[in-house]
């Protein structure tokens, strides 16, 4: 139990690591972190900082443009959070995937890119720009555009109205 205890105290650090380095903008070393944290902790050794790292690597491939590879990874990651009953996280997998624009059925029905739908469902869930932007990883100038073209394309001028909307035309078909 203790060798556990420290894989895990071990691999969360390094992801932390691995975190600040995708905020620094340096994606190689970031990756490179994600993938030495998930080898201390797969198979077991702590399923839940396995699905932290498996999400974390998971945005930060997306953003990096390889989106079926960050697919992959959320998808593992949400199994992990299910069977561990971690619903918010599990949650957040999904809105990662949707963003990662292979499944399209929700940006089609409402006509937002991914990009679009991941920021109009966290205005939905009441996230100001800064806390959006910090939740994409994105700059609060492009959350600012994004929301301007989603009132555009839904004809709406607010976010309650978003919120509504999302609450409305977002659910599975």
């Amino acid at each position: 139990a203790g060798r556990k205890a420290g894989l895990r105290r071990w691999a969360e650090r390094i992801r932390l690591e691995a975190l600040l380095l995708a905020a620094r903008n340096v994606p190689a070393q970031a990756e490179a972190s994600f993938v030495r944290a998930l080898a201390l902790v797969e198979r077991g050794v702590c399923p839940l900082e396995e699905a932290r790292v498996l999400l974390d690597l998971g945005r930060l491939l997306r953003r990096t443009g390889r989106r079926r590879a960050a697919a992959e990874r959320l998808a593992a990651a949400r199994a992990i959070f299910e069977r561990l009953g971690a619903r918010p996280l599990a949650d957040r997998c999904v809105q990662e995937v949707e963003a990662c624009g292979l499944e399209p059925q929700a940006t089609v029905r409402l006509g937002l890119t991914p990009q679009e739908l991941s920021t109009a469902t966290l205005v939905a869930h009441g996230l100001t720009n800064r806390q959006i932007a910090t939740e994409l990883l994105i700059s609060v100038k492009t959350v600012e555009y994004h929301i301007g073209k989603i009132y555009t394309k839904l004809g709406i001028s607010s976010r309650v109205a978003l919120a509504a909307k999302v609450a409305t035309d977002a659910r599975p078909a």
